[in-house]
């Protein structure tokens, strides 16, 4: 370990002067710049003060010396010349901390790199600040990326900090989950010490971030598994959901993104909308977002409901839908079939809230009834017996139904020709032994149509279609 002596036979420590105290009574651990008298107070233990000429004005030499022995500090170094008082010799013989005088402000900046590239090269002080540094940060397995972050700073004398990709004018240790990179640890300065400990930071960051992602996944698939259970077995769902972590019995609103091929980027950036959408004083649980069927789904849990969601800020285009806010695990199921009706409503960068949809939101509201939807599936079962036809008997009838039986407006909205339209409807109504002229069958074919459409069934089946 080096003390003051060592570094007075180094080129930046010739600049220096001793005044007063003993030049080797503690090692020397780091060299800080001091530019107002209070950093004293929080100045590490072993270290080498520089004062700047602006914390040296007006400074109490003697307060000085008590604050750096209080501290544990190795020495004090002034700007230009120092007192020679006997009160100040003996004070710093006392507390043990040498003061030493330097020259101008320039020259001070200069010692202060130069003394802490001397110590860097000192490989005691090296392994000595690398085990300390090591040894607190083994005592924090579990702890926040905050905590580890300002932990490894304050041991090792680095600001570290993590960044998504390197930065060219910085050093850079990569973050690993699962084996693939995850992010950097960044820091500044050629240190070596803070090299090794910057590799630790990353391995433990990366464990966070791998516990953190196992915790989520739990959380989606419980989540998932709760959406799509039947309605007898939700209450064990919402058990389940509940082990996981999922705020079941609060208070949700749902927002639905139609996005078909949503990709990673895509769910990072909803998921730093949703973090930004809300004030989180009006959460009760942070959001939720996973892929649902044809979109990305954001579940709020909250007391409040927002007049805008900016979830969607800095997205493409997309098709959003919102829900009402319920409660409890029936309630979430509600506002996710709602969220996701809305977005079917709406146009590529539009929002469409679910309140607003009128008679849509009753058709929505039969639709997430399970005996309804059994009904219509058993209603339209036979269609999948069409062959070919099947995968577009459902969608064609409901075209032509809504349009009051018009070929024609069938036809443009299949982009078929009417005659298509006509042969299909034949084939249909002969599978279904379904009369059209009936306005009650019509109703109950139109309305079980929309039902199975809605729930997402696979086109001419009675089958739910694969949702993710």
């Amino acid at each position: 370990m080096r003390h003051v002596s060592d570094l007075l036979r180094t080129p930046a420590g010739r600049r220096l002067t001793l005044i007063a105290g003993p030049w080797d009574a503690r090692p020397v651990r780091s060299v800080v710049l001091v530019d107002e008298i209070r950093e004293l107070d929080s100045a590490p233990v072993g270290a080498l003060a520089v004062l700047s000429r602006n914390a040296a004005q007006g400074c109490d030499v003697l307060g000085a010396l008590r604050t750096a022995g209080r501290r544990g500090l190795a020495a004090l170094v002034l700007p230009g010349p120092a007192s020679t008082a006997p009160d100040v010799v003996d004070l710093a013989r006392r507390v043990g901390v040498a003061l030493l005088a330097g020259g101008s402000e320039q020259s001070l900046s200069e010692t202060v790199l130069g003394l802490s590239d001397a110590l860097r090269a000192d490989p005691d002080l090296l392994l000595s600040r690398t085990r300390e540094a090591i040894d607190r940060l083994g005592a924090m397995e579990g702890a926040s990326e905050g905590d580890i972050l300002r932990v490894a700073s304050a041991a090792i004398g680095a600001e570290y900090g993590v960044a998504e990709i390197a930065e060219p004018a910085a050093k850079n240790a990569v973050i690993r989950v699962d084996g693939r990179p995850d992010g950097y640890v960044r820091w500044y300065g050629e240190d070596p010490a803070a090299a090794i400990v910057a590799g630790v930071v990353a391995a433990m960051l990366g464990r966070v971030r791998a516990a953190a992602r196992a915790r989520e996944r739990a959380r989606e698939q419980a989540l998932l598994a709760l959406l799509r259970a039947p309605e007898k077995d939700v209450r064990a769902a919402a058990r389940r959901a509940r082990r996981e972590g999922v705020p079941v019995d609060g208070r949700h609103v749902a927002v639905f993104l139609r996005a078909p091929r949503a990709d990673e980027a895509l769910l990072r950036r909803v998921r730093a909308g949703a973090a930004a959408a809300l004030d989180p004083a009006d959460l009760t649980a942070p959001p939720l977002v996973v892929r649902w069927q044809d979109g990305l789904l954001v579940i709020f849990t909250t007391d409040e409901r927002a007049a805008a969601l900016p979830v969607t800020d800095g997205l493409p285009p997309l098709g959003i839908g919102i829900g009402t806010l319920q409660a409890g695990p029936d309630g979430l199921r509600r506002t996710v079939v709602q969220a996701r009706a809305a977005a079917g409503r709406a146009a590529p960068g539009e929002v469409v809230r679910f309140d607003r949809l009128g008679a849509h939101a009753i058709l929505t509201e039969v639709c997430g009834s399970e005996s309804a939807v059994l009904a219509a599936r058993d209603m339209l079962a036979p269609l999948a017996g069409l062959g070919p036809l099947s995968a577009q008997a459902i969608p064609t009838l409901k075209a032509y139904l809504d349009h009051w039986g018009s070929r024609s407006r069938a036809a443009e909205v299949l982009n078929l020709h009417p005659n298509a339209v006509a042969h299909r409807i034949r084939r249909i109504t002969a599978a279904l032994g379904a009369d059209l002229s009936d306005p009650e069958t019509r109703f109950a074919l139109q309305l079980a149509c929309h039902i199975v459409l809605e729930r997402e069934c696979a086109p001419g089946t009675t089958r739910p279609a694969a949702s993710s």
